[in-house]
């Protein structure tokens, strides 16, 4: 008896040192499954090993190696799930470092990149956290849109390399495009190197007694008759004779200004020359010039000597592109589209609008920076329509109820395909200079009845066509760069100065001219050669002869006035 229990017991030994052993045999075969790269075997070997059994010391590393082999094999959401229920199981676990790692690059896979980003900070040890960054690094640089990447920085600000990926992409921009607040509080929460994304340092600004301005433009000297009919450039000569009126204006005051007039003759040639002359090393400022091929020459010349340059007349951000020494005197395109946006977000109600445009350059930049501000403010457009030259008809066709499509549509369902019913439309952003358009566009409001507001351009308040009073009754709101308020005093004495000098009234040019060197002149004499140092912080500055500006961190004016109606008066309207 005693020898057979001996005998049992023997054989139970024997059974479970074979059981043991074969335990580790089969992690040992789907180690080398994995090990050689047949990551569908070792799975199928893994599998059996990964459910817990008496003499079974291999789950946690078989549970491991199986979801590493199943994102091997493509099983993304198999693998994840594989490490969560590791991690679930077996919280204590001396590799939890790895599973949250191999976590962190499963949610990055499937582009949950909030839930990678917060299992990746609960890794300790310091060699793997080495790898994390190389990891978040090579998924957070697939982030190509710059409004997803700046919405992922803002939910993880602690993130260096968001942070820095985010500098670059505002860096890229054209400068009237980039945040540049936003870059500057990057930099200096991260100390990054502000070379690193191609920002040159002015470390001072010197002041002078007397500051040297290049005018260049095409005076045309040559074709100039002394006669007193308009010349062909007549708004050249109005444009220099505001910018003298004003350094005359700023002397008595003690602002010293030496302006040195040069004739680019709208040639690109004549304007190398200009900039060849050694006394232009020595200028403080250069206004002009007008034309772009002279602006390309100028631009690359106020780059690589530092110099200031301001463009008068255009609005077209390419002008600046990505010199941080060229100015707009006007906002570009892009700013007049944004601000405009702002405004109606803050403004009118949110009802959804229409963006109607021009086939032109010009307009089209406005109606695009609009319509892209709008979606980042949630303001729901629901048509962006370009009207063609000689089809401004469409604009009936569109917003007219009763017009030949829905009487000519068989059913209700195909007649609510073409109907824009009754205020179900908040506001009309209309971006166009053309007659035909602005007037067919408030004639279509007036006869709908309803209550959509119009946002257009100042220009049409000099189109005879359209009647003060329909801006009233409709309650349009029209943009207004550089608006000259010409009822306040110090309008009145720059106009009789103008008159007893030039012995007729200011146009538009003169007063452009006049107020340029306003700005800039007093700009020099209150912070030195570079002023945008000084506007860096506090570019907010009252106009002399407009409604203002506003230089904080940008190279063109942000301050695009609002111009809103009554019975009686045009108010204006500035944001904060």
């Amino acid at each position: 008896m005693n020898k057979l229990i001996l005998l049992f017991v023997g054989l139970l030994l024997f059974t479970g040192a074979q059981a043991q052993t074969n335990w580790q045999q089969q992690y040992i075969n789907a180690k080398s499954f994995y090990t050689e790269g047949k990551y569908a075997l070792a799975m199928e070997a893994f599998k059996p090993l990964i459910e817990e059994a008496e003499g079974n010391y291999f789950t946690t590393y078989s549970s491991f190696f199986y979801a590493i082999s199943a994102y091997k094999s493509g099983y993304v959401p198999m693998a994840k799930n594989m490490m969560l229920q590791i991690k679930s199981k077996y919280p204590t676990w001396t590799k939890m470092d790895e599973v949250n790692y191999w976590l962190g690059l499963f949610y990055f896979e499937e582009k949950q990149m909030n839930q990678g980003l917060n299992v990746l900070k609960e890794i300790k040890d310091k060699k793997i956290k080495e790898d994390v960054e190389a990891l978040k690094h090579q998924y957070i640089s697939r982030i190509e849109d710059i409004v997803a990447l700046q919405a992922f920085y803002e939910l993880h600000p602690e993130e260096k390399i968001a942070a820095k990926l985010l500098a670059h992409k505002i860096a890229d921009l054209p400068l009237v495009d980039q945040d540049r607040k936003l870059l500057n509080d990057i930099i200096e929460k991260f100390d990054f190197d502000p070379a690193l994304f191609d920002m040159l340092e002015i470390e001072k600004s010197e002041k002078k007694n007397q500051y040297k301005i290049a005018v260049i433009m095409p005076f045309m000297a040559e074709d100039l008759e002394p006669n007193e009919r308009k010349k062909v450039n007549q708004f050249v000569l109005d444009l220099y004779q505001g910018i003298q009126l004003a350094a005359d204006t700023l002397k008595e005051e003690g602002i010293n200004l030496k302006l040195f007039a040069y004739d680019s003759k709208r040639s690109k040639k004549t304007t190398e020359e200009i900039l060849a002359k050694e006394e232009m090393l020595g200028m403080d400022l250069i206004i002009g010039p007008l034309y772009s091929q002279c602006i390309e020459v100028v631009n690359d010349f106020s780059y690589k000597n530092k110099i200031n340059v301001i463009n008068p007349l255009s609005s077209n951000s390419d002008v600046i592109g990505q010199n941080p020494f060229a100015f707009l005197f006007s906002p570009s395109n892009e700013t007049v589209g944004r601000k405009s946006a702002e405004y109606v977000v803050d403004n009118l109600n949110k009802k959804p609008g229409i963006i109607i445009f021009e086939d032109d350059p010009t307009q089209t930049a406005i109606a695009a920076a609009y319509a892209k501000r709008a979606a980042q403010d949630s303001l729901n457009i629901i048509i962006v329509k370009k009207i063609e030259k000689g089809a401004s008809r469409e604009i009936l066709d569109m917003l007219l109820i009763e017009d030949a499509r829905i009487r000519d549509a068989s059913t209700e369902e195909a007649k609510e395909k073409y109907e824009i019913p009754l205020d179900s439309i908040g506001h009309i952003f209309v971006a166009t200079n053309v007659n035909l358009i602005s007037s067919k566009v408030l004639s279509a409001v007036e006869t709908r009845g309803d209550s959509i507001t119009v946002i257009g351009s100042v220009g049409w308040l000099e189109m005879p066509v359209i009647k003060y009073d329909m801006y009233s009754k409709l309650g349009t709101v029209l943009y207004a760069p550089n608006y000259i308020v010409n009822s306040t005093m110090a309008y009145q004495a720059f106009r009789d100065s103008y008159i007893k000098k030039h012995k007729e009234v200011p146009n538009k040019y003169v007063e452009v001219g006049y107020e340029i060197v306003q700005l800039t002149g007093r700009a020099l004499y209150k912070y030195g050669k570079y002023f945008q140092l000084g506007w860096k912080e506090n570019g907010k500055v009252s106009g002399y002869l407009s409604a203002g500006f506003d230089f904080t961190l940008s190279n063109d004016n942000l301050q695009v006035p609002m111009l809103t109606f009554d019975d009686e008066e045009v108010y204006l309207k500035l944001k904060n």
